[in-house]
């Protein structure tokens, strides 16, 4: 070895000799340049104005992404040449010669230099500095091919010379970086031939904080941009200001136009074709090439991934020649050749290293593209979703063909099925190409054993796709069960009320548990199929390589060497994120395109019925949105529609605006208009400007005459498509302009369905409906109010320019001021869900005072009188429908059961069974039909026997008597509140930093304490089995290296002494692997069930104040996302996390026990590593928080919009709920993007942290072989485990974080699980017949909502004697509700007690005393389900005691004509049925229990007056010998009480008969009497 060295160095001299000269030429011009670079920067940066500019972004030249790659690859090879220099002056000379290396090193550190040059240029925007740079890659091009002709003279073109290689692709590489910037030069400095494509809006954002696009291309792989938000997570709790705006190809208004295009081209196909559109096609076409670049630079990150394996071999082939002193060829004698470059062991630790980082790059960099198109599908899908559910047809929504939760379930499920779906495609279409090159290089090396053990692969694949089949059937299955127990909880939490009442919530409880068994067994089967997938996935790979071990050992003549078996052993290892991924992407790709599908189908659902009619065209798209100018004050404030969005920056002004106080705005707005109502002022608050109405007005169609508003003609209507149920039969109306039309009728006769009609809501069979094209904007009150949960103002503004004047007299005309005055904020205050903390009155008045001041047109109100009290309903009837309206020349259709306004009437229309029966003014119905008249005439006089007392008496009298609106709202709250934001509902809870271990430990507690340690034991069980059977692998392949001094035989035995050995631990790891994972996923699902057991059961025992002050939404989000997350998804994160968990730690002990100066070497990195950990783990949860919050207004906006579809698409305002969504997805897209490339970021990070343990791994474990202390074997064995770390360290950090995330739906669940509850003990059981007489006694009572909050009713003595017939009178607030609510023991009685039939109330058991007592709520509750079920869930009583309860409620004729009859099918909410037989239902089941003491809360408010006159006469008789307690709107139905209570303020003022209180001289029953 020695002579062969003397030789070759002897010739060294000779070969290199005359090379040098050019050498020193080559390093004098880069060191020249190097020091030309650093002076003009260090020049212009510090000497010139440029020293002042800073920025955190700059504007890419032309050409940026090559300029950047060239000088990575020019980087690389310099690299290359720098160290082939220094391994030929190691290996050819006697003594040393820098001019090898030293010139390499001048050109590698120059190019660093003039990229550095590159990025300033365009950082400064000085593209003439581009000169230097031309001049630079000229003189570099010049110099390298001298080098090359100098180098060909003295060994040819021989290309297994590397310093000839490297020089020649040096050449290729400075030629292109040349032209490059000469084209560079032509663009932008003399501007030939080109034109600025980008403008660059973005950066014209105050708050465009995502700069990716503009910064250079390493920041950009480096994701360098999102460091200020890692390190502002770290130091505190992210908000949703802190994250900016979205640029704008993020944009749901730039997706959706996108998309919108793709999906026109598919329906233009399918027409041609008669076929519907397939959006899956529509997907293909918008984003597929998008994701196939996405794809394909990923995969060029995957073959990066087959470096280290290979290298690995080279390295463990050089440490065996270190440490069996085997001698080392040189094939030439002046030069390193590739190959002997290549086997260097160094030199592969440093292309691992490189690869491992280049590989990060290109998978990040390709990732984040499919990022972006994830982000694009997803919203795309939201918008289109939204955009549909606005044209739905009312009977799609009802029909129960497509509720609202599966419509939602659209949007939030659908919308993320495809969202991983996308993802998915990063990782589908690598795979195959992974595992076949792993197989290839594999039987390179091993030969047939090789395929041997990847035939496993053949069984192990089909049965994962069978399996994950299954699990998509489950899937499906666990939907559905989902679906139903969700629906389950959902009637749970509406008619929480009336359960209570009734003492029903055990028996729903029971049943939502009965569909939660089901749930949890599905669950079981999900874990089982997860168990045999996981078990496959992870003991694969393992199982593989030990199959190719042992066939090898049988099969191969050639024995198990260190190098062979190591490299192999790294092949193999790739193989597991591959088939550990694929069964996951097979999921998200069945569960995409199941959601495909789903939408197929919701995308052709039957739509409204848009006709041109004279109506406004609904507006369809965001194309005509414009959200920029308010999108930032939107991401810290909620939206603000009467703000004057012209004063906004973005708009050209200040932007002053947005950081005025809320007073500052009221004060600018108390300006805008000081006009009367008949001011000019009309023109600009219609529905739609006047000045836009050209739009809207068809001149190619005739109008109706001036003095016709609307018309119906021939009209025969169905709720339904085919028209197979008519509704609505031969209507023929006309409607002149100004009139005041009203339309009455009895229960079910088809009103409402009348204005449904003429709104388009309803299908047109026949005829036609026509509006006068010019006045033609329609403002629209349904019966069931709908309001927003937004400010009582934004309310009644409904997206109007607010106008001081107009809007103060519109809230005196609906009886609002006294309401308003006694908020926390006035009318700022905010309107909780639904309207949650309004009484129905309330709700009614605030919809009313919508429509009149939107200044329509049309206006159409559906029964708004029902709700309201006697003085109320006329003071709105005369102020506001008369004075407003009627006198303003606006056409009016009012439908009503209040017969005594008849007079205001120009025409009156009487419907009956769906056709119009009379139709005219009073005096024309008077001739037609006189019988008719004269019974209305009798209604009317029953109800004004009593002399009315003067108007002044009556306006005082009101006054006095108005009382507070809430009264669960505390005097001491609304004197601390006021001129607050009148927040009523709590925020939700945001948790802030780290999970408590009080929430760990209490998961724990649920697995169960010993099932953990378990768990633990076991997986460290599994660890060590691993480690040991790698280790027994070490030293199975020294045995093949060492076979000089060794018969055959015992070889052999030798081999199989090991074989044994390896056979054992590998089984033990496969069989520890399938215990660990049952263990792990059954433990879970058994603590996911408790824990749903205990929120429900705490949930239902709730007192009434808690879901009164909580909105449903936020309830239902534990038992929907929270449920789920525990159910299938936290197991899952954690299983992964302790899993990764255990491989790293095992690479970490590997090594630790191969070279113990590892662990010293690698400390610095782990610091790294747990720095960048905690920087990631910090933001990423305040992300992942932030998600969740800015999530929860998109889907709260989409539930609202679809519980108000008919109001939004009367007012035909679209476009702002559009504006809404848009905002909503955009805010919540921000959060998505961020948590997306923070993965990214930490992904980057975390590889170049493993590169460098790998080649700290290798050099320590290298040098410890060349001195001699360690076996080839253990350098394989060290940087096997040290490989796998790259693939596991980032999964265990991503995982962890994702677990703790996770862990955050367990806190929020235990939250709802520890809430106060009712005591439904008792200390008293009564007698099974109590009670027995119905006498209730209230003994200086006086009651509260909650402790922290004032009495409603104060010190209260009453007796209502047995079978008495007791009345309760008084105005809004007064405490008649809360009285009853008292027997129930709904609310607090915090002083004095209540008997019955001399029983303290407090002892008895909760659910004895509700379920002996009956009651008729206000607000009529019906179940999805049967009629039967509805009226009897209990199934105790016989279908004739159901007949009979329908024909005392009068509605036996409505069931006996269904087809099911009672078997009927009631959709949700009861929607197939009017209010008002909604409301005899009720009543029917009332009927139906044979309780002694009734209460009927304005029970028939929304019943015509022949009907309720009819159902008091049954009352009386069927409740004869029943003590009944009425409280009633309608003061004529309590006047045959045997004694009436009038409250005010919670106190008894009057209470007597009724007789004595109307001859009492000035009595408050007396003046009520009076006003109705």
């Amino acid at each position: 070895m020695a002579s062969t060295a003397d030789i070759c160095y002897g010739n060294s001299t000779r070969c290199t000799g005359s090379c040098w000269k050019i050498d020193v030429v080559y390093g004098g011009v880069h060191t020249a340049f190097l020091l030309l670079f650093a002076a003009v920067r260090l020049t212009l940066g510090c000497c010139t104005q440029l020293r002042h500019y800073s920025s955190k972004t700059l504007i890419p030249y032309p050409g940026h992404k090559r300029k950047w790659i060239f000088t990575g690859l020019l980087f690389l090879v310099l690299l290359c040449a720098v160290s082939e220099g220094i391994l030929t002056d190691l290996t050819r000379n006697s003594r040393t010669q820098p001019t090898l290396y030293v010139p390499q090193s001048c050109a590698l550190l120059c190019t660093l230099m003039g990229i550095t040059y590159y990025h300033y240029t365009e950082y400064w925007n000085k593209p003439s500095l581009i000169w230097l740079l031309i001049l630079y890659w000229s003189s570099s091009f010049l110099i390298d091919v001298f080098r090359l002709s100098t180098l060909m003279e003295h060994t040819g073109f021989d290309v297994s010379v590397l310093r000839l290689d490297v020089i020649v692709i040096s050449i290729v590489i400075y030629a292109c970086l040349l032209i490059s910037d000469i084209n560079l030069i032509r663009t932008k400095v003399f501007k030939l031939c080109h034109s600025e494509k980008e403008s660059y809006s973005d950066l014209q954002k105050d708050k465009m904080f995502y700069l990716y696009n503009y910064n250079n291309l390493l920041s950009r792989a480096m994701f360098s941009t999102l460091n200020w938000l890692l390190v502002l997570g770290y130091k505190r709790p992210l908000e949703v200001s802190d994250l900016g705006c979205l640029p704008e190809h993020l944009s749901c208004k730039n997706i959706y136009r996108r998309f919108e295009e793709a999906y026109k081209a598919e329906k233009e196909r399918t027409a041609k074709k008669s076929k519907t559109p397939s959006l899956l096609r529509v997907y293909v076409k918008a984003y597929g090439v998008q994701i196939l670049t996405g794809v394909f630079i990923k995969a060029m990150g995957d073959t990066c991934m087959f470096i280290p394996p290979l290298a690995v071999g080279g390295i463990v082939s050089y440490a065996t020649k270190l440490y069996y002193n085997e001698e080392q060829t040189i094939d030439n004698e002046c030069y390193v050749t590739v190959q002997e470059f290549f086997s260097n062991g160094f030199v592969l630790l440093l292309v691992t290293f490189i690869a491992i980082v280049v590989r990060a790059f290109l998978m990040q960099y390709g990732g984040n593209i499919l990022d972006w198109t994830t982000i694009y599908a997803r919203t795309a899908i939201q918008a289109f979703i939204y955009d549909k559910s606005l044209r739905l047809s009312t009977w799609s929504l009802s029909s129960g063909d497509m509720a609202i939760g599966q419509i939602t379930n659209h949007m939030s499920v659908d919308a993320l099925s495809i969202h991983w779906f996308t993802l998915g495609h990063i990782w589908i279409w690598p795979i195959p190409y992974q595992i076949t090159v792993v197989l290839v290089l594999l039987y390179i090396k091993m030969g047939i054993s090789a395929i041997i053990g990847a035939l496993l692969l053949i069984f192990i694949v089909p049965l994962q796709l069978k399996i994950t089949s299954n699990l998509a059937r489950i899937q499906d299955t666990l939907l559905e069960i989902s679906d139903s127990r969700l629906k389950k909880i959902n009637e749970l939490l509406q008619g929480i009320k009336l359960l209570k009442l009734y003492g029903w919530e055990e028996m729903f409880c029971s049943a939502i548990e009965v569909v939660r068994e089901k749930q949890i067994k599905s669950t079981i089967k999900f874990g089982g199929s997860m168990i045999l997938l996981w078990f496959t996935s992870d003991t694969s790979y393992i199982v593989i390589t030990f199959l190719s071990f042992i066939a090898y050992s049988f099969i191969s003549q050639v024995p198990l060497t260190p190098d062979l078996a190591f490299v192999a052993l790294a092949l193999f290892n790739q193989l597991t994120i591959p088939l550990t991924a694929l069964p996951h992407v097979l999921t998200f790709f069945a569960n995409g395109f199941v959601s495909f599908k789903r939408l197929d189908k919701f995308f052709i659902s039957q739509e409204i019925d848009e006709r041109d009619n004279g109506l406004p065209p609904m507006k369809r798209g965001f194309d005509d949105i414009d959200t920029a100018a308010d999108f930032e004050n939107h991401l810290t404030s909620t939206e603000e529609p009467n703000r004057d969005k012209s004063q906004d920056g973005l708009n050209g002004g200040d932007g002053d605006d947005l950081k005025k106080s809320p007073s500052t705005l009221h004060s600018r707005e108390e300006y805008v208009t000081t006009d009367s109502l008949e001011s000019e002022g009309r023109m600009n608050y219609g529905t739609f400007n006047h000045e836009d109405e050209t739009q809207f007005i068809d001149t190619t169609r005739e109008s109706l005459p001036e003095h016709v508003a609307l018309q119906i003609v021939g009209g025969t209507f169905s709720w339904d498509h085919e028209g197979s149920s008519l509704a609505l039969t031969d209507i023929n109306v006309q409607v002149p302009v100004g009139s005041l039309v009203m339309v009455i009728g009895l229960v079910g006769s088809g009103k409402s369905s009348l204005l449904s009609s003429m709104l388009g809501e309803m299908t047109t069979i026949n005829g036609s409906v026509e509006f006068n094209s010019k006045k033609n904007h329609v403002s629209y009150v349904p019966q069931k109010a709908w309001l927003q949960n937004a400010t009582l103002r934004d309310n009644i503004l409904f997206g109007k320019e607010f106008d001081q004047t107009r809007y103060q007299k519109v809230i005196e005309a609906c009886a609002l001021q006294p309401d308003i005055d006694i908020l926390p904020a006035g009318d700022m205050t905010e309107i909780g869900e639904k309207g949650i903390n309004l009484s129905g009155g309330q709700k009614q008045r605030v919809s009313v005072a919508r429509a009149i001041y939107s200044n329509a047109d049309i206006v159409l109100l559906d029964d708004p009188l029902s709700a309201l009290d006697v003085h109320v309903g006329a003071h709105l009837m005369e102020h506001g429908i008369i004075d407003l309206l009627v006198r303003e020349g606006r056409t009016v259709i009012l439908v009503t059961h209040h017969l005594q306004y008849l007079h205001h009437a120009n025409k009156v229309i009487l419907m009956e069974k769906g056709r119009l029966a009379q139709e005219g003014d009073l005096n024309k119905i008077k001739k037609h039909d006189p019988v008719l008249f004269a019974a209305w005439e009798g209604t009317i006089r029953v109800l004004s026997e009593s002399d009315r007392e003067s108007d002044d008496e009556h306006i005082d009298d009101t006054e006095k008597e108005r009382v507070i609106l809430n009264q669960q709202i505390s005097k001491t709250e609304i004197q601390t509140t006021r001129g607050s934001s009148g927040a009523l509902i709590e925020k939700e809870e945001r948790e802030r930093g780290s999970v408590s271990w009080r929430v760990y430990l209490a998961y724990a507690k649920a697995i169960k304490y010993y099932r953990v340690v378990l768990i633990f034991l076991l997986l460290a069980g599994q660890a060590a089995a691993l480690m040991l059977s790698h280790f027994w692998l070490s030293a199975w392949s020294e045995v093949g290296v060492d076979t000089a001094n060794k018969t055959q035989v015992e070889l052999d035995e030798e081999v199989d002494v090991y074989r044994r050995g390896y056979t054992v631990w590998t089984l033990s790891f496969v069989a520890l692997t399938g215990i660990v994972l049952t263990c792990q996923i059954l433990s879970a699902i058994y603590a996911a069930r408790l824990l749903h057991v205990d929120l429900l059961r705490n949930i239902i025992h709730a007192p009434l104040r808690f879901f009164d002050t909580t909105p449903i939404g936020r309830i239902l989000n534990r038992f929907s996302n929270d449920t789920q997350i525990i159910d299938l998804k936290l197991w899952t994160t954690w299983i992964g996390c302790l899993y990764t968990a255990s491989l790293c730690i095992s690479a970490i002990i590997v090594n630790a026990i191969v070279t113990p100066i590892f662990l010293v070497a690698v400390t610095p990195l782990l610091v790294a590593y747990y720095f960048v950990q905690r920087y990631f783990v910090a933001t990423s949860r305040e992300l992942q928080r932030l998600d969740s919050i800015t999530k929860s207004p998109l889907l709260s906006h989409f539930s609202e919009t679809l519980g108000g579809l008919p109001i939004i698409r009367a007012y035909r305002d679209e476009k702002r709920f559009r504006r809404r969504l848009l905002q909503a997805i955009d805010t919540n897209n921000v959060a998505q993007l961020y948590i997306l490339n923070s993965f990214r970021w930490l992904t980057v990070r975390l590889e170049i942290i493993c590169a460098m343990v790998i080649l700290l791994a290798g050099l320590g474990s290298l040098v410890t072989c060349m001195l001699g202390d360690l076996q080839p074997s253990l350098v394989g064995l060290s940087l096997t485990y040290a490989l796998s770390i790259c693939s596991q360290l980032n999964w265990m950090v991503r995982m962890f974080a994702e677990s703790e995330m996770f862990m955050n739906s367990v806190e929020r669940v235990l939250h709802y699980s520890r809430i106060h509850t009712e005591e439904y003990r008792g200390t008293y059981a009564p007698p099974a017949a109590w009670p027995d007489k119905g006498n209730i006694k209230f003994e200086n009572v006086s009651v509260r909502y909650a402790t922290d909050l004032d009495a409603v009713l104060e010190d209260i003595s009453l007796d209502f004697k047995s079978c008495e017939k007791i009345g309760i009178c008084g105005r809004t607030g007064s405490g008649k509700s809360s009285l009853t609510l008292a027997v129930f023991r709904l609310i607090e009685t915090f002083a004095g007690r209540i008997t019955i039939d001399g029983i303290d109330i407090s002892q008895v058991p909760l659910l004895t005393l509700r379920s002996r007592l009956v009651v008729i709520p206000q607000d009529p509750v019906l179940f999805a389900g049967t009629i039967r079920f509805n009226l009897d869930p209990l199934s105790h009583k016989s279908d004739d005691q159901l007949w009979e309860a329908l024909e005392i409620s009068r509605l036996k004729e409505v069931v006996a004509n269904l087809d099911n009859q009672l078997d009927s099918y009631v959709s949700e909410d009861g929607d197939n049925f009017s209010v008002g037989q909604r409301q005899l239902f009720c009543l029917a089941r009332a009927f139906l229990r044979n309780a002694k003491i009734l209460i009927m809360d304005e029970a028939t408010a929304s019943v015509d007056m022949e009907t309720d006159a009819a159902l008091q006469n049954i009352i009386s008789d069927a409740f004869a010998d029943r003590t009944v307690i009425t409280i009633a709107h309608r003061i004529s139905s309590i006047l045959d009480s045997d004694s009436v209570l009038v409250l005010s303020e919670g106190k008894v003022i009057e209470y007597g008969s009724p007789k004595k209180l109307l001859n009492q001289d000035g009595s408050a029953f007396s003046s009520l009497v009076n006003g109705e």
